[in-house]
C-alpha cells in the first residue's frame, strides 16, 4: 500500500513539475509578446502624423527611472539624469538630444566591453532613413541592454560587500606563481 502511495506521490510530483514548467514557458512567450506589442505600438504612434507622443514619453521616464536606480542614493545625479534626457515635449527637435542622454548615461554605468552597442546605437541614428524602424528597436533593445548592466553592476557590487574582486571570475586572468608573485616576474633565481 505504501509503495502504491510512493508512486500516485511520485506521479503528482512530476505532473506539478511539467505544470509549473509549462506556466513559466506561457508566462514568457507572454512577456515576450507583450513587449513585442508594446514597441509595436510606439512605431506606429510615431509614424501617425503629427506623431503621438504619449507611449514614447512614458518609456523614455521608465528608462530615466532605470538609470536612476544605477546611483540610488545620488539625487543631485538623478536630477541631472532627468535634465538632459526629460523635455517637456518629445518631437524631432528634441528626440536627438533624448537618444544622446540615453546613450550618454548607460555609457557611464556599463562596462566598456559594451561600448560596441552604444557605438552601434549611435551609427544607427546618424544613418538611419526611417525614424519611426529606429526609435522601435533602440528602445527594445535599451530596455534589455539596461537589464543586463544593471544585472552586471547588482553582481559586482556584491563581489566587492563580499570582499572579492568587482571583476566577474570569468573575466579574471589564471595567474601562476607563488606569494603573489606570478611566474613571469621572477628574475630568474630559484
Amino acid at each position: 500500500m505504501s509503495e502504491n502511495k510512493e508512486d500516485i506521490d511520485n506521479k503528482l510530483k512530476e505532473f506539478e513539475d511539467k505544470f509549473k514548467k509549462d506556466l513559466d514557458d506561457m508566462n514568457s512567450r507572454l512577456a515576450v509578446e507583450m513587449r513585442k506589442a508594446f514597441f509595436d505600438k510606439l512605431h506606429s504612434d510615431f509614424k501617425e502624423m503629427p506623431p503621438k507622443t504619449e507611449h514614447i514619453t512614458i518609456c523614455i521616464k521608465e528608462l530615466v527611472d532605470g538609470l536612476c536606480k544605477f546611483v540610488p542614493s545620488r539625487t543631485a545625479l538623478h536630477d541631472k539624469i532627468k535634465e538632459e534626457i526629460i523635455y517637456d515635449e518629445v518631437n524631432i527637435e528634441t528626440m536627438p538630444y533624448i537618444i544622446g542622454g540615453l546613450i550618454k548615461w548607460i555609457e557611464q554605468f556599463q562596462a566598456p566591453v559594451h561600448d560596441k552597442v552604444t557605438r552601434k546605437w549611435r551609427e544607427n541614428y546618424k544613418n538611419c532613413k526611417d525614424y519611426a524602424d529606429f526609435l522601435r528597436d533602440f528602445f527594445s533593445e535599451y530596455y534589455e541592454h539596461i537589464e543586463i548592466v544593471h544585472k552586471e553592476l547588482w553582481e559586482a557590487r556584491k563581489r566587492l560587500v563580499n570582499g572579492e574582486s568587482v571583476v566577474p571570475p570569468q573575466h579574471r586572468p589564471v595567474v601562476k606563481g607563488s606569494n603573489g608573485v606570478p611566474d613571469i616576474m621572477r628574475s630568474g633565481f630559484k
